[in-house]
């Protein structure tokens, strides 16, 4: 009975260790084709917005990135509630630092967005577009507000 019992603990580690290597290796061969979420750079546009590569109909469409924030300062993104330091990490590292970008979003940059971060459906769901429009016009949210007044442990830069 005991070594039934093992023989049965042995095939479920084997299993879970070959779905674990199939799921890596599957999540490997997603983020090759996605470029992993790292902008794209083009090293002779003097506008530092980066150049968008034509695409075919199964991706979705990427917004206006950058390659460094305009004026060398970009906006505090985590003052948009769901988004802290590290989204606003990635956010950066794909072209992404000013709330205008956000706020200019359609459904397939929101689409985009989604699956270059590996967050399906939190940009809509927590209203990142309409956030990023009322701080981009200077007005403030009740959660930019407890950001700016230190009360938001995720939206503290380290």
């Amino acid at each position: 009975m005991l070594e039934i019992a093992s023989q049965m603990i042995l095939c479920l580690l084997l299993a879970a260790l070959l779905g674990f290597i199939i799921g890596y290796l599957f999540g490997k061969s997603t983020c090759a084709s996605d470029n992993c979420g790292h902008a794209t750079t083009a090293a002779h546009e003097d506008t530092h917005i980066a150049s968008e590569e034509t695409q075919d109909d199964s991706h979705d469409e990427k917004p206006a990135l950058l390659t460094a924030p305009r004026d060398g300062k970009k906006d505090n993104l985590t003052r948009i509630k769901g988004i802290g330091v590290k989204i606003e990490e990635s956010l950066n590292a794909i072209g992404i630092y000013h709330f205008d970008q956000i706020a200019a979003w359609d459904a397939e940059n929101i689409a985009w967005a989604d699956s270059t971060l590996g967050f399906p459906g939190r940009a809509e769901r927590e209203q990142w577009v309409a956030q990023a429009k009322a701080l981009h016009a200077g007005e403030e949210t009740e959660f930019s507000k407890r950001v700016d007044a230190g009360e938001v442990a995720t939206s503290k830069q380290v």
